[in-house]
């Protein structure tokens, strides 16, 4: 559904070889370490990628922009034109009179209409700006969000990819639209330089060589502190992760029980203050470089304009200059350093954020759930069994595999339960059955169609799963139990029936405003529930989905004995032909079941009936008896 709202990189520029964009460094190499050839590839993957695609979303805004850039960049030009001529003509007004006051007057209007003039565009270049930078900023937040909604679950299992989304967040939010605000200052700049350039040196050229003296330190200097800054910025994107993970610890209501009843806040506190510091050391380090470089910078530029303006007083001096030439050089100088340094800022801005739009680019094109290879649609009806065959997985960054060589056939309508110690593999084999990860060996078929070819999409209409650590969301109960079926979630009676199923309705008759009530308490007005409440809900929202395969992992852990032995009732009834998957640590509640399959370390150890289970004498056996001596004793 959300393909091609990524695909516009494609269709825009053409397909991407990322493998040619290196650019961030490594770990452990020096922060001023990064090649040249490196350097030319980030930014040429800025204007031959990156730029075009904002010029697509923005196209009018970008076109009123650089009207009003251009017409801006004239304004310091004639503003050093007019104080020439009007200190000229008011010296000579307060000399000998050879000026009219009037024409005097004439001259400060124009002064005062180009000042309005000049605040007019800076008031439109502020608002457009405002404009562009919000809807550019939307569309490549919504990118993301579709994005990360459809990465492979694997990702989220690897320290790396919580990383990436912190650099590629930084990068998104308006970096796209900072490249070409500084092109644009570049260009105004430019605009200006080449004119107050030209005026200067038809004066003497020694005021242009010391123009170019200011513009190549100012440009070398800018650009290296935009690269040190990125790269401590990707240096420190796991310790500024760390920062704020332990500021949700400290601030959330989930852990502020647990971190009360153990006293663990100053632990916690002096962990932040000691990373926090470590990160502030090393960026006032970075900083005073930095600091350093542009003092060294200013007092070059300060020395330099003294030199022109003893050039200029001595020309004075000879009669060579009048006193409205020298203001307005002066002037122009003074302008001109301003000017370069904004376009040297602007040059390392591109470097810089070429840097952080290469990591954007590396996450949109990260692969997706959905690829060319899943053509195939899950079967509308299972006829013959999900097949499982030497199925084998390990987690991303892991070497010991969690599940080893699983074979296993489940008949459509059969109802199985999946037992055995914590760690043993079950709520890993659950999601590797709704596709949430792909076998590392082995494989997974429906009906004989392997679950690599089956588009998600289609997989998941005829699935439905309520987890251990299921999502309670903290928006209305309406929308809580609609998201298992969202096209439902105006029909009432449809929720009604699956909070009915799930023994929620007299929670909901309790709700203040009824299905519309605000659950949790993050937001104002919100009604909290219970652990066992939320559960509740959760079932509720797999009721509302007419699946074929229904799976539960632990779906009663949160409930009473007298809720979990409704919740069993009624799903006995409900998934009466439908295929049934269930993970539970309480083996009474899965005497019923077709078949009980039972894991350890990542193996199908035993499989049966309760009853041929208990005759085996293994470990089943053992596990029973072990929970029926506690409810006995």
């Amino acid at each position: 559904m959300y393909a091609s709202s990524w695909n516009i990189l494609s269709r825009t520029v053409g397909p991407l070889n990322m493998n040619d964009y290196q650019i961030p460094p490594p770990s452990d190499q020096a922060p001023n370490s990064i090649p040249l050839k490196q350097k030319l590839k980030a930014v040429t993957l800025l204007f031959n990628t990156f730029f075009p695609i904002v010029v697509r979303v923005i196209p009018l805004h970008l076109l009123g922009l650089t009207v009003l850039k251009v017409i801006s960049a004239l304004v310091p030009i004639a503003q050093i034109y007019l104080v020439k001529e009007t200190i000229d003509s008011i010296t000579a007004l307060f000399m000998d009179k050879s000026v009219e006051l009037t024409y005097c007057f004439q001259l400060l209007g124009l002064q005062a209409l180009l000042y309005l003039a000049d605040k007019l565009l800076q008031y439109a270049d502020q608002m457009l700006t405002m404009r562009a930078q919000q809807q550019l900023r939307y569309y490549f937040q919504l990118l993301l969000l579709k994005k990360t909604s459809q990465l492979p679950l694997f990702h989220f299992d690897n320290a790396e990819y919580y990383n990436k989304i912190e650099r590629t967040t930084a990068g998104m939010d308006t970096r796209g639209f900072n490249v070409f605000s500084a092109l644009m200052t570049i260009v105004r700049n430019g605009i200006s330089v080449t004119g107050i350039f030209y005026i200067l040196l038809s004066f003497h050229w020694v005021l242009a060589v010391a123009v170019m003296c200011m513009l190549i330190p100012n440009l070398w200097i800018n650009a290296k502190a935009g690269q040190l800054r990125f790269t401590q910025m990707f240096m420190q994107t796991q310790e500024q992760r760390q920062l704020s993970y332990i500021q949700q610890l400290l601030q959330g209501r989930n852990t502020a029980k647990e971190i009360r009843m153990f006293e663990s806040a100053p632990y916690l506190i002096q962990k932040w203050k000691g990373i926090f510091q470590k990160v502030t050391k090393e960026k006032l380090t970075l900083e005073a470089q930095n600091v350093r470089r542009s003092m060294f910078l200013d007092l070059s530029h300060t020395f330099l304009n003294i030199g022109v303006y003893v050039i200029l007083v001595w020309y004075g001096f000879i009669g060579s200059l009048t006193i409205g030439h020298y203001v307005s050089l002066s002037q122009a100088l003074t302008q001109m350093q301003m000017l370069i340094s904004g376009i040297g800022r602007s040059m390392a801005a591109i470097y810089e954020d070429s840097l952080y739009v290469t990591d954007v680019l590396h996450f949109l094109e990260m692969e997706l759930e959905t690829t060319e290879d899943h053509k195939e649609s899950f079967p509308e009806l299972l006829q013959h069994s999900i097949q499982i065959d030497g199925l084998s997985f390990t987690y991303s960054g892991q070497s010991d595999p969690t599940l080893q060589n699983i074979n296993l056939t489940i008949k459509p309508g059969e109802k199985v339960s999946i037992v055995g110690d914590n760690g043993a593999g079950k709520s890993t084999l659950v999601k590797c059955i709704l596709g949430l990860y792909l076998p590392t060996e082995g494989s997974i078929s429906f009906d004989g169609t392997d679950i690599r070819t089956i588009r998600p999409s289609s997989m998941r209409r005829h699935m439905a799963v309520v987890f251990q650590d299921f999502v309670g969301y903290n928006l209305s109960a309406r929308e809580n139990i609609a998201l298992g079926q969202l096209e439902h979630i105006e029909d009432d009676t449809r929720i009604q029936v699956a909070a009915a199923q799930a023994g929620a309705v007299e929670l909901l008759t309790r709700l203040p405003q009824g299905l519309d009530t605000e659950l949790g308490v993050i937001f104002n007005r919100g009604y909290e529930l219970s652990g066992g409440q939320w559960q509740k809900i959760a079932i509720s929202r797999a009721y509302m989905r007419d699946a074929q395969l229904v799976i539960l992992d632990e779906p009663t852990a949160s409930l009473d004995p007298i809720a979990e032995a409704e919740i069993y009732d009624n799903f006995a009834k409900l998934c009466e032909g439908k295929t049934t998957i269930m993970i539970s640590h309480r083996l009474s509640s899965c005497r019923h079941s077709d078949r009980i399959v039972v894991m350890r370390d990542g193996s199908v150890v035993e499989q049966g009936t309760h009853e041929e289970l208990i005759d085996l004498g293994g470990r089943y056996k053992e596990m029973f008896e072990l929970q029926a001596k506690r409810y006995l004793a």
